[in-house]
């Protein structure tokens, strides 16, 4: 299985992104919406104006740059606050900034034509679990941990 079938028999065409001039705000929603069709979806791609990969922003990220903002707002600490107000207002205000410098640049690229194998060898040398899929200089899916597993459990019923 991890060598007959190809990456874009799981690939998935229809994903998650905003544009790098976004708040961290846009990406919230962003991966808010398309979490509800698919609960899997763990991160965002982000493209420049001219449509050119630039990496991706995981929820991972977004809490990396919501905690130190949250953190410092004092009134989150005051014995009588009510405290979701407060968390609420906190975040509407941290999620503002820009997301230039959270997005992950380094992510793993395959070929829709790659055997399962090497995706499985990707997400072991990056220690991540998704890449992009590249059809010259565009990105037409990407791959998530969770569309590898589905397959290597599928072909456990055949063992």
């Amino acid at each position: 299985m991890l060598l007959r079938k190809r990456v874009w028999d799981i690939m998935r065409d229809d994903f998650p992104f905003v544009e790098e001039d976004a708040s961290l705000t846009q990406v919230i929603k962003t991966l808010k919406e398309y979490n509800e069709k698919y609960p899997e979806l763990n991160c965002v791609l982000v493209f420049s104006k001219e449509k050119k990969f630039l990496g991706v922003i995981s929820m991972w990220n977004i809490l990396q740059a919501l905690g130190p903002c949250l953190l410092q707002e004092s009134s989150l600490w005051d014995e009588d606050v009510n405290w979701d107000k407060a968390f609420t207002r906190a975040c509407r205000i941290c999620s503002q900034v820009g997301i230039k410098d959270i997005i992950q640049q380094d992510v793993p690229r395959l070929k829709p034509k790659d055997p399962l194998a090497k995706v499985m060898e990707t997400f072991v040398d990056y220690r991540r679990g998704r890449a992009v899929v590249e059809e010259g200089d565009k990105v037409i899916g990407f791959v998530l941990l969770s569309d590898l597993y589905k397959e290597i459990a599928r072909d456990v019923e055949n063992w």
